[in-house]
C-alpha cells in the first residue's frame, strides 16, 4: 500500500484535471479522482490517458469535506494529500511533504505556498479568527493580521489551506473526518480548532510550492460564492465563539470589506498599471456582496443550493441524502 493517497475532487475541469494529473505522473502514490458528477466527459478523458488513477464516478453533487471524507474511507494510504483539480504539483513536492510528516509527529498537516500561475503568491496559512486578528486585518485591508503565508520558513501556523494540504490520517480519523455541516469553505479553521484541542499542530512550509488556478468552480457564480463563504462562517463562528465575539467577528469582517469596498471603487478608476498588486480584487461589487452579507445577514441562494438543484434535477437527490 502506498505511504500517500491522493485526493482530487473534480466538477467539469476536464482539461485542468488532465494537467494537474499530468505533473503527478511520476508519484510513487495512491492516486483517487472523485468525479462530482461532471458533465464535460472528465471520466473518460482520465481513465483513457490515465489507467492507473482510480476514478471514482459519482452520479450525485455534494460538498468539498463530503466528497473528500468518500475517498478518505475508500483509501488507506497513512498520509492524504487533498487537493483541488486546477493545481500544478512540481516534482518532489509530494515526497517533501511526506518527509515533513514523517519527521514531525506532533503535526496533523502540512501546507505548501500557493502560487497563481502568474507566479503571485496566494494565501494558504492564516491565524485562527480572535477579535484583534480580525481588527488588525479589517484595518489593514487583509495586509497584516491572519495571514501568515508571507513566511519565509517553517512554522507552526494557526491553519493552511484546506484544499491543498497534506494530512495525517490518523489525525483526520481521531476527530471523524472534515465536517460536513461546511459545504464549502472555512474547512481549514474548523480542523484547526478540533486539532488543537488534542494538541496536534498545523504546519506551513513555504519552500514547498504548488501553483494553482483559483476558483475555478466557483469564479462563474460569485455571489453564490460569496453566501457560502457567510454561510460558513456562521457555522465556525457559532462553534467557537462566544455570541458576543461571533457577533464582533462578522462586525470586524463587514468592516474590513467595507474598507476594500471603498479602496477598490476609487482604485478601479485609475490605470491598472498603477494599481497596487496584493489586492484581492478591483471589483467593487464582490466587496459589496461581502457588506451586504456582514451587516445585513447571510443571504440565500449558496454554492449547496446549485448543487441540490443539479441533484433534483437529475434524480438523484435521494442519493444524495444518503450519501
Amino acid at each position: 500500500m502506498s505511504v500517500v493517497t491522493i485526493s482530487i475532487v473534480n466538477t467539469n475541469g476536464r482539461e485542468i484535471l488532465l494537467d494537474c494529473l499530468l505533473s503527478l505522473a511520476d508519484v510513487d502514490a495512491e492516486i483517487v479522482v472523485l468525479d462530482n458528477a461532471s458533465e464535460d466527459g472528465s471520466v473518460a478523458a482520465v481513465r483513457a490517458a490515465f489507467p492507473q488513477v482510480r476514478v471514482i464516478a459519482q452520479r450525485h453533487r455534494a460538498g468539498f469535506g463530503a466528497n473528500h471524507n468518500t475517498v478518505i474511507r475508500q483509501t488507506g494510504g497513512r498520509y492524504v494529500l487533498v487537493l483541488n483539480e486546477d493545481m500544478i504539483i512540481p516534482s518532489g513536492t509530494v515526497e517533501r511533504l511526506a518527509a515533513y510528516l514523517d519527521a514531525h509527529p506532533s503535526v496533523a498537516v502540512v501546507g505548501p505556498s500557493i502560487k497563481g500561475f502568474d507566479g503571485r503568491r496566494q494565501g494558504s496559512a492564516w491565524r485562527l479568527m480572535t477579535v484583534p486578528v480580525q481588527l488588525l486585518w479589517a484595518v489593514t485591508l487583509g495586509q497584516r493580521g491572519a495571514v501568515q503565508s508571507s513566511a519565509t520558513e517553517s512554522k507552526a501556523v494557526g491553519a493552511v489551506a484546506a484544499g491543498a494540504a497534506m494530512y495525517r490520517r490518523d489525525a483526520l480519523e481521531a476527530i471523524g473526518l472534515f465536517d460536513e455541516a461546511y459545504f464549502m469553505f472555512g474547512e481549514e479553521g474548523d480542523l484547526a480548532q478540533r486539532w488543537r484541542r488534542l494538541g496536534l499542530e498545523r504546519h506551513y512550509v513555504p519552500d514547498v510550492e504548488l501553483f494553482h488556478a483559483g476558483q475555478h468552480s466557483t469564479a462563474h457564480v460569485p455571489e453564490r460564492q460569496i453566501n457560502e463563504v457567510w454561510r460558513s462562517m456562521d457555522v465556525y463562528v457559532s462553534r467557537y465563539h462566544s455570541p458576543t465575539a461571533a457577533r464582533t467577528l462578522r462586525g470586524l469582517t463587514g468592516l474590513g470589506y467595507g474598507l476594500a469596498l471603498i479602496a477598490a471603487s476609487i482604485g478601479s478608476r485609475l490605470p491598472a498599471r498603477i494599481r497596487p498588486a496584493a489586492a484581492e480584487s478591483w471589483n467593487p461589487g464582490i466587496y459589496r456582496l461581502h457588506v451586504r452579507n456582514a451587516f445585513r445577514g447571510t443571504r440565500s441562494p449558496g454554492m449547496s443550493e446549485l448543487a441540490a438543484e443539479w441533484n433534483r434535477l437529475h434524480g438523484v437527490a435521494e442519493e444524495q441524502r444518503s450519501g
